[in-house]
Order: C-alpha cells, then structure tokens, then sequence
C-alpha cells in the first residue's frame, strides 16, 4: 500500500515522478548486461529494461489517482483515420530518403539494389522493436509524459523537454546491447557519435508528437516507433557494414538531418502546435472516431 504523503507528493509531480521512475526502472533492469552477465541474462536485462517507462507510466498513473484504464485503454487504440497509418508507415521512410540525399552530397556510394534481399529482415525488424525493441517504451513516453508535459508547457517546448530525456535515458542502453556500438569504455572516443544519437532521438520525438496528437493512440506511436528503428537498420540504401566503418558519423549526420526536415516542416505546418487541441479532456478514453479529425 502507498501511504497517502507518497500518493501526495506523486500527484504534485507526476512527471517528476515518472522521469525518476522510469530511469530507476530501467537502468536497475540493464545493470546485469552493464556488468558483464552471461547469456540470456544480458539479452533478458535488456529487454527488461526497455519496459521501464511503460512501467513508471502505470506506477504513476496509480498514485495518482489517475485511470488506469484510460491510460491502458490508449495501447489499444487502433480506430483511427488510415490515414493516420500511412503516415506512421511513411514518416520513417520519407527520412530515409532525405538522408540518402544528403549521403549522396557527402559524397557517399548509395545503392538502393542491397534493399532487395531484406524483404525478411524488415518485417522481424518491425515486430521485434514493436513489441520488445522500442515501442515498448511508448505507454510511457508518449502515453503518460507527453499529454502532461503539453498541459503545461506548448507542444514544441514539451517535446523538447521529453526529447532529452528520452535521449539520456538510452545512455547505460547503448552499454547493455551487445550489438550498440557504444560502450562506456569509449564513450570519450565515441562522444561526437553519441551527441548524432542525442540529436536524432529529439528529432525523432517531434514526429511522435504529432502522431500522438492527431490520433491520442500509443497504438500508433508504437508503429511509428518501429518503422524508424526499423528504417534505420535495414532500409538505408548502402551495406550494413558500411555504418560501422569510417562512414558511420557521416551516415548519422545525414540521417540527423532528414529526421530535421520532417520535424521543422511538421512544425511550421501546425504553426507550433503538432497536432495539440488544449480543449481535448485527455484524462478521460477519447471516442473511436478522435482520430478522424485533422491533427
């Protein structure tokens, strides 16, 4: 049982409190991969942790005396205009894209032919990070942070704020995956590269803003959530290995800046607001047909 002064102090800060939750839960869940375990507890630390805002969301939603079941009632959402799909589905490719542009004025070799053989690879891709890869976090980022963080501050500066913390929190991530190409050990070596991950995870999270706003679905902010993982690993025309190589800070750049078109055009077109109506009661479930309306 909570006492009523934890219940008291949850709801004065209920954001604060889901930040401090969500770090607590998930960086506790990665200390396993972080110091070296064996497999599968590396691997099950990982995914372990990955659902710590999704967890944070739920804790803090109970404590404050929220409703459990609006709050759950938004992972299930999926009666939206298709419209709103289509979007989810394209927003990650139309980055790609911009940043095979800009790879190719850096002068970068692009061949959309090695696309072909990963038909497979993109739809494992999609469900995996959907499931355990990613859109697990959105209950909690996009579920619980974003409305409260927009009932205080307009939508782009509540975005930002929830951008960098969503970046920062990744850190001891980047240290638990066996397959990131971080490690505390170079992370001196690596900053400029880690400072590209920061800027992409904020740009990143504009694109999510909107979403959300024009659809009140944690549903469709899972898909989009997958389709830029999944973008990004498997649908940018050059080989795999070439983004480990010498080539890797470049390909960040370029990716930076298409997911920095998409957010400024996003954001002009709203005139600041992506997609927010402040008239919304976000604490009750919406009606099905919420997300037939423009964003």
């Amino acid at each position: 049982m909570s006492s009523p002064s934890l219940r008291g102090r949850v709801a004065r800060h209920p954001v604060a409190s889901f930040f401090l939750l969500a770090y607590g839960f998930s960086w506790v869940g990665w200390l396993p991969g972080i110091l070296g375990a064996a497999e599968p507890i590396r691997t099950l630390s990982y995914v372990a942790g990955g659902f710590g805002p999704a967890v944070a969301g739920a804790v803090v939603t109970w404590l404050d005396g929220s409703s459990l079941r609006a709050w759950a009632g938004q992972i299930v959402r999926w009666r939206v205009a298709p419209r709103w799909y289509l979007a989810a589905l394209f927003l990650p490719v139309l980055v790609v894209v911009l940043a095979s542009a800009g790879m190719l004025l850096f002068g970068m070799g692009v061949d959309p032919s090695v696309l072909a053989g990963r038909a497979s690879l993109v739809a494992v891709s999609f469900v995996t990070v959907a499931l355990i890869g990613g859109g697990n976090e959105e209950p909690g980022w996009r579920g619980f942070a974003l409305p409260r963080l927009q009932e205080q501050y307009a939508p782009v500066s509540a975005t930002l704020i929830l951008g960098v913390v969503w970046a920062f929190w990744h850190l001891p991530q980047l240290a638990a995956d066996p397959n990131a190409v971080y490690s505390f050990a170079w992370l001196v070596e690596e900053l400029p590269g880690l400072v590209l991950r920061v800027v992409n995870i904020v740009g990143f999270a504009f694109l999510l803003t909107w979403i959300y706003n024009g659809t009140e679905s944690v549903l469709l902010a899972i898909v989009l959530h997958a389709g830029i993982n999944t973008a990004n690993s498997t649908l940018v025309p050059i080989p795999i290995d070439a983004i480990t190589g010498e080539s890797f800070l470049t390909v960040l750049v370029a990716v930076d800046i298409g997911v920095w078109l998409v957010a400024i055009a996003l954001i002009v077109a709203t005139g600041g607001r992506l997609g927010y109506d402040a008239g919304a009661d976000r604490s009750k479930p919406s009606t099905p047909g919420r997300g037939s309306e423009v964003g």
